[in-house]
């Protein structure tokens, strides 16, 4: 984003600190999951016919790029893939936030606002629609925007189509943060089991018996406490298992082995699980 010391901030928007509480349970933000909404501003763009379409969310004085796509990959080749981040005080999508209403301006140069943005005097952008994302709890946690360096105005079937994807993407948002406050429940629940069942447990003591259960090998050394209670034992090919108490300490912590499409969870996808799960772990 070209700076301009002209462009006039968007003011902050009239349920801002509970917006930005709720944007912060996401746990989106500093992270890299722009394979996840790439589909979004693809999709934006497929149905526009605009340069560019990006996904992104704003905080109290950033908005950040959680995924970009342009005609060509040109705007993805200049970033380099990596996640942009724009002055909140310097970016139209802080007014389209403001509204639950899509902002569609076909030339920015005749808009009393927009014409003072640091894109739109350099030519880099001409038109420009941006669509709220608009959570569950009526929280607009940021905005799918489409810019174009020519004039350019969305049909009435095109607004409703990336209406429908924002509300989409918004949807995802909300399962996302629902999804992370479950685990993280889960996880508290079953620390609070293995701490009942294991005598002078320690974290790394769960981290290996939640690794036992994804599957993972375990050197015998680091399962010292675990072996001493009976969770785990060597099996005739020298790695480590879990017991009988072990395997009922796993159901009963809700850490069974999960099954998806009737297919056991394992190798990498054992992994990522228990990558999830210590990644929850370390939030609480």
């Amino acid at each position: 984003m070209i700076p301009s010391d002209n462009f006039k901030p968007a003011p902050m928007t009239s349920n801002e600190e509970r917006r930005l509480e709720a944007l912060k349970r996401l746990g989106v933000i500093g992270t890299d999951q722009g394979d996840i909404f790439d589909i979004y501003s693809e999709l934006a763009l497929e149905v526009s016919g605009f340069f560019a379409a990006t996904c992104s969310l704003i905080d109290v004085d950033t908005q950040h790029g959680i995924s970009l796509c342009s005609l060509n990959g040109e705007l993805e080749k200049m970033t380099e893939g990596k996640p942009v981040k724009v002055e909140r005080a310097q970016s139209p999508c802080a007014y389209t936030i403001l509204t639950p209403e899509p902002l569609l301006v076909p030339d920015c140069r005749e808009h009393k606002i927009f014409k003072d943005a640091g894109t739109v005097k350099a030519g880099m952008v001409v038109a420009y629609a941006g669509f709220p994302i608009i959570n569950k709890d009526n929280y607009v946690f940021g905005t799918i925007c489409l810019f174009d360096p020519k004039i350019k105005k969305l049909e009435k079937q095109e607004i409703k189509l990336i209406e429908k994807l924002t509300k989409r993407l918004a949807h995802q948002l909300d399962t996302q943060a629902e999804q992370k406050a479950v685990t993280a429940e889960k996880i508290s629940l079953a620390i609070g089991i293995f701490e009942e069942r294991v005598d002078e447990c320690s974290l790394k003591d769960f981290k290996y018996f939640i690794n036992l259960c994804a599957g993972r090998d375990i050197e015998l050394g680091k399962c010292h406490n675990l072996n001493s209670n009976e969770l785990c034992s060597v099996n005739k090919n020298g790695s480590m298992e879990l017991t009988e108490k072990g395997q009922e300490l796993q159901i009963k912590m809700g850490l069974q082995t999960k099954t998806l499409n009737k297919r056991k969870v394992e190798g990498e996808a054992a992994n990522l699980l228990v990558d999830s799960m210590l990644s929850e772990l370390e939030a609480l």
